[in-house]
C-alpha cells in the first residue's frame, strides 16, 4: 500500500464528552489503533451524529450539560436505526447504583474515570466483536428466513392448487402451517378408476426435517395411490416399505388414506395411526361416529399391516378429516380443544355445507385458543355428499 492511500478504519467510534481534553486523548489513541475517532462535546450533537451516520460503537459520558448520558442513551435506545447500537459508558461516577441505571439504559459496559486507556480499548474490542458476531447472525437468521419461505412456497405447490369437482359432492380444505413449513399435509386426486384418492397426513416432527419428510411422504402416497387406485392397504405397505428402505431418518407419518366412489358413496380406508376422522348424517342427531385407527403410523417397522376398513357416505352426510393441531390447540388456561368438542362441533353442524362445517370449526378453534400462539401444524378437510335430491352450495 502507497503511503498516498488510507486503510480502512477497523470500526467507526463515536466519543460522547463534555471535557475535551478526555476527547482529545481517546480519539488520538483510538486513531492509533485504527479506528476512526468521531469526538462531539454534548449529548445533541451525539444524537445528530449517530442518526446522519451510524457509528459501530459509542463511548459515552454520563455528566454533561443540557442532556445528560442517561437521556443520549434512552433517545438512541429508541430509534429503530440506532437502538442496537453498543454504548459503553465512561463517568467518574462510581456508586453501584449509578452503573446500574446505565445499563437500565440500555449500556453494554462501564468504564469509571479516570481511566487507563489499555483497559478501554479492552473493552471496545470485545463489544465490536460481539457486535460484528451479532451481525452475522442477524444476517445468517435472515437468510434461513428467506429459504424456510421459499421452502414453504415449494411445499405449498405439492398441495391441490383448486379442489377436485365433484357433482353431488362439497369438498373444503384447509392448511394452516405453525412455522414457514409444515409436516401436515392433505390431497384430493381423482384416481384412474373414477374414485377419489383422500389423504390427510402429520409428520410427527416440526421444521425442515419434518418439511423434507412430508415431501417424500406426500410423493410416494400419490405415487402408489395411482398404482393401486382400489387397495389403500397396498399403498400403505408400499410407502411404508419405501420409507424404510430409501431414508435413515427416525421419523414416521400418520396417515389416514381412503379412496371414494362418487357414484356410491363407498369409501375404503385404512387409518395407519392418524386422528380419528368422524362422520355426521345431517338427519341424524345421534352422536358422530369416529373412523378408528386401523394400523400404526408409516416409517417405524416393516412388520406390519393394515386393516382395510368400509364406511357408507349416503346423501347427507358429512366427513371431517383432521391432524392433532385442532385437538391439541391449547387455551390460556393451557386445557387441550380435545376430541370431544370436536365431534359435538360437528354433530352441530352436520346440517351445513362443506364450506359452512369448515369454517365453523376454525371459527370455534380461534376462539377457543385466543392471543395463545399456533405451536403446531394444522389441517382441515370436511368432505358432504348432498342430500338426496338437492345440490346444496357451499
Amino acid at each position: 500500500m502507497s503511503r498516498g492511500q488510507l486503510e480502512t478504519p477497523k470500526a467507526d467510534i463515536l466519543i460522547v464528552d463534555d471535557t475535551p481534553a478526555n476527547l482529545q486523548l481517546l480519539s488520538k489513541m483510538l486513531a492509533k489503533q485504527g479506528y476512526r475517532a468521531r469526538p462531539v462535546p454534548e449529548g445533541s450533537l451525539a444524537l445528530a451524529a449517530a442518526q446522519a451516520e451510524p457509528p459501530d460503537l459509542i463511548l459515552l459520558d454520563i455528566r454533561m450539560p443540557e442532556m445528560d448520558g442517561y437521556q443520549v442513551c434512552a433517545h438512541l435506545k429508541s430509534d429503530a436505526q440506532t437502538r442496537d447500537i453498543p454504548i459503553i459508558f465512561i463517568s467518574a461516577l462510581d456508586e453501584t447504583r449509578d452503573k446500574v441505571r446505565a445499563f437500565e439504559a440500555g449500556g453494554v459496559d462501564y468504564v469509571t474515570k479516570p481511566f487507563q486507556f489499555e483497559e478501554v480499548l479492552a473493552r471496545v474490542e470485545t463489544h465490536l466483536t460481539l457486535r460484528r458476531l451479532q451481525q452475522q447472525l442477524q444476517d445468517a437468521n435472515q437468510k434461513m428466513e428467506q429459504e424456510l419461505a421459499l421452502a414453504g412456497e415449494v411445499q405449498a405447490s405439492f398441495l391441490p392448487r383448486q379442489l377436485p369437482d365433484i357433482p353431488s359432492w362439497q369438498l373444503a380444505v384447509t392448511l394452516r402451517p405453525s412455522r414457514e413449513t409444515s409436516g401436515d399435509f392433505y390431497d384430493v386426486s381423482l384416481l384412474p378408476n373414477g374414485r377419489l384418492g383422500i389423504l390427510v397426513a402429520d409428520v410427527v416432527d416440526k421444521g425442515a426435517a419434518a418439511a423434507l419428510f412430508m415431501a417424500l411422504s406426500w410423493t410416494l402416497l400419490r405415487t402408489y395411490a395411482a398404482e393401486y387406485p382400489t387397495r389403500p392397504e397396498q399403498v400403505l405397505s408400499a410407502v411404508n416399505r419405501r420409507i424404510l428402505e430409501d431414508t435413515d431418518a427416525s421419523q414416521f407419518v400418520t396417515v389416514f388414506y381412503g379412496t371414494l366412489d362418487p357414484l356410491t358413496g363407498n369409501l375404503v380406508y385404512c387409518n395407519a395411526g392418524h386422528c380419528p376422522p368422524c362422520l355426521v348424517h345431517a338427519q341424524d342427531n345421534g352422536p358422530a361416529r369416529v373412523l378408528p385407527r386401523t394400523g400404526m403410523a408409516l416409517g417405524v417397522t416393516q412388520e406390519v399391516a393394515w386393516r382395510q376398513e368400509t364406511v357408507q357416505l349416503d346423501p347427507g352426510s358429512a366427513l371431517v378429516l383432521y391432524t392433532d393441531g385442532i385437538t391439541e390447540a391449547r387455551n390460556e388456561q393451557r386445557a387441550f380443544f380435545g376430541e370431544h368438542r370436536l365431534l359435538e362441533l360437528a354433530r352441530a353442524n352436520r346440517k351445513h355445507p362443506a364450506q359452512g362445517i369448515h369454517d365453523a370449526f376454525l371459527a370455534a378453534l380461534d376462539d377457543f385458543v385466543g392471543d395463545m400462539p399456533q405451536f403446531d401444524d394444522v389441517v382441515l378437510m370436511v368432505v358432504v355428499r348432498d342430500p338426496a335430491g338437492s345440490q346444496a352450495q357451499p
